[in-house]
Parts: structure tokens; sequence; C-alpha cells
């Protein structure tokens, strides 16, 4: 890695606030530990600084230390309000970070280029729904559901995924969100088998919730913990275990509710 010959001076506070406000966006959008600790360590090579991070769940402590002066040293901690998957943040802050380390750019373009990337929406609440829709037709279809089955996974999931985004937009804890989601999609899917619509409406059941399997927390749970990051793969794995009873839950209501034993 290139560390510049010259670096300018800047105030510890303003460097390790810029550098926590990095790592706690990467973590929020999806990023796995390892790789919000190499991009913030490239940045702040890249500034003339050392540092040394701490990782947990809920939020990452950092300590900043002069290159030129490593007595002088800082450390502050910042919180992980919230959790919602941004890949193209993770990877537009990636390429910033090689960019900072190569062009030698000044704080003030960093924080300017992290308040852009910060803004870059999400794609539309209707191209999601009708995305995750024609997912959960896909995955039937792919699992052997007939035409009925189809439209009954499809109908299932875009009734589910509306219900745990208006949940969570009223700030409903999050359990209760996807759990009260799987209830809702496995009920509407459920009501194939209560009224035989179609060949094979208990496909149409079990596709009806795969929106809601926590992909993203267990992967970087798994990431984290083979690579040494112990806490917080724990932390994530866990995080993916409630979500999964979560999920498991609603679906047992459903049933039961239902009177049907097959879901």
């Amino acid at each position: 890695m290139a560390i510049p010959n010259s670096v300018p001076e800047y105030d510890h506070h303003t460097v390790s606030r810029l550098l926590l406000d990095i790592a706690a966006l990467l973590m929020s959008s999806g990023a796995h530990t390892d790789r919000v600790d190499r991009n913030v360590r490239r940045i702040s090579h890249a500034l003339g600084y050392d540092i040394e991070l701490f990782f947990s769940f809920a939020g990452i402590t950092l300590t900043l230390s002069d290159q030129k002066s490593p007595h002088l040293q800082h450390t502050a901690f910042r919180g992980v309000g919230h959790y919602a998957v941004n890949l193209s943040v993770v990877s537009a802050i990636s390429r910033m970070s090689w960019k900072v380390s190569f062009e030698n750019w000044p704080l003030t373009d960093i924080a300017t280029e992290i308040e852009r990337i910060r803004s870059i929406p999400h794609y539309p609440k209707m191209v999601l729904l009708a995305m995750v829709t024609l997912m959960g037709m896909a995955f039937c279809r792919l699992a052997g559901g007939e035409i009925q089955a189809m439209l009954l996974a499809g109908a299932a999931t875009a009734i589910g995924f509306a219900t745990h985004n208006q949940m969570v937009a009223r700030g409903y804890n999050l359990a209760l969100s996807i759990a009260s989601a799987a209830f809702v999609a496995s009920t509407l899917s459920g009501l194939g088998l209560v009224f035989h619509w179609g060949h094979s409406p208990e496909i149409a059941v079990a596709t009806s919730v795969l929106f809601l399997i926590p992909g993203v927390p267990l992967i970087n749970g798994v990431i984290d913990l083979l690579h040494g990051h112990i806490i917080v793969g724990q932390a994530r794995v866990t995080h993916g275990i409630v979500i999964a009873l979560a999920i498991a839950m609603g679906i047992v209501i459903s049933s039961a509710l239902l009177g049907v034993h097959q879901l």
C-alpha cells in the first residue's frame, strides 16, 4: 500500500469521526467486518494515521494514532443504528478507498464523497415489489409448482413483502415484523391447501416466505467467524437465527389458524 511522503496535518477528532462514519455506513449497508476493516485502514493510512478497530454488532470503537507522532492518540466510538442492505454503497466506498490511497485525496474530498454515497437511493419500492413477486413465482416454478401455485405464491409474496415494509416503516420490532409477514404470506398461500387449488399448493406455501430468509446476515456471520471476528460473527449468526425463528413462528401460527398440518 502506497503511503504519501507528505500528508496534511488533520485534527484527530475530525479524522476519527469521518473514519467511524465510513465504518458504520459500511457495516449497516451489508459489508462483512473484514471488508470494513480493510477499507477504513486503507483510507486512514492515506491520511497519515494508524488505527486499531474493535467491532461489535452494536457499534465500532476506533483508536487513532498519528504516524509521525504515535504518542498522540484518540479513541472514539460510533454505534451502528440500523442495518439495511445496500451493496451499491459498499462497492462505492470500496472504490473510493482505492482512489484515496493512490490519488492522495484531502479530507474534505473524502467527506464530500461519503455524503454523496450516503445519499445513493435504494431501488424504488414498486420495482422491489415487482421483483420480489417474480422471485416468489420463479422459486415456486423451480420447485415444481404449476401455474395456479405460481400465482398463489406470487400474490402471497407481494402482500407479505408489503406487510413487512409497512411494519418496519412504522417502527415495529424487526422480529415481530418478520413473523407478521410470514404469517400473512403463509396464510394467503395456505388457502390453496384449504380449498385444494391446483395440484401442488404446498409448494406455494413453502416459497411464499423465501423473501424473508436472512441471507446477508448469515453469510456475513460465517465470513466474520472465518476471519476471526468472533463477536460480530456470533451476533450476526444469532441475528439470522432469530429471523429464521420468527419466520417459523409466523408459519406455525398460520397453520394452526387454518387447521392445516402440511405447512
